[in-house]
């Protein structure tokens, strides 16, 4: 089943991302734009301008775009060993960072010389950046932290990120619109946030699969 990034994740990224509604090039040799949460590419244009719902929608589908490659053991291939910050971690690195410094990073490693290698990732066209220095040692520390189990009171105690609950509401219209479910009910209880942790674990699993 495909991770997705908790919200200790999303707030790491929220973090040094920041978010503008103008595009800007946070260094003058970059090739393309960014705007909104980070977001950067050749679809970003000088002078462009968005709105917040715009640059959050845009950060849903660019979190999602780097959870493949974190689920994937092509550019992770220790990903299967991966505690919820680690995943975090290397997601956020990934944003940052790029697919392909992912896999280098993360190629012929173990979990601990991950660890000790993130912080080498610190250097824009060969200079050491203050906020790439700090970013990736915030990353570290959240790679080496260890989760605290959380005890679940009841079915009916669930809570996710506005992320999550977007990326599963999509998933769950998808199969609906492809006939591979039928009950529209599921949008509704997505909505209202009134779904129980088995129904989400059913949810999540038909979502992963299809």
């Amino acid at each position: 089943m495909s991770r997705k990034i908790s919200e200790s994740g999303i707030k790491l990224i929220k973090k040094y991302e920041g978010c503008r509604l103008t595009a800007y090039k946070p260094v003058p040799t970059e090739q393309y734009w960014t705007i909104g949460w980070g977001h950067y590419g050749k679809d970003v244009t000088s002078g462009m301008t968005i709105t917040q719902a715009k640059a959050d929608s845009m950060l849903v589908t660019d979190l999602a775009k780097y959870e493949v490659y974190v689920n994937s053991s092509a550019y992770v291939p220790v990903t299967a060993q991966l505690t919820q910050n680690q995943f975090d971690a290397l997601v956020s690195f990934c944003y940052n960072c790029g697919a392909g410094n992912l896999q280098i990073l993360c190629k012929g490693r173990t979990i601990t010389q991950i660890a000790d290698n993130i912080i080498k990732y610190d250097k824009s066209s060969g200079t050491v950046l203050a906020g790439l220095t700090k970013r990736r040692k915030e990353e570290q520390e959240l790679f080496n932290k260890t989760i605290t189990a959380e005890t679940v009171k009841g079915d009916d105690k669930l809570e996710l990120t506005t992320y999550q609950w977007t990326t599963l509401r999509n998933g769950v219209k998808a199969l609906l619109d492809a006939g591979v479910i039928k009950d529209e009910s599921w949008l509704d209880k997505i909505d209202k946030k009134t779904l129980t942790t088995s129904e989400l674990a059913w949810l999540t699993f038909v979502v992963a699969k299809k």
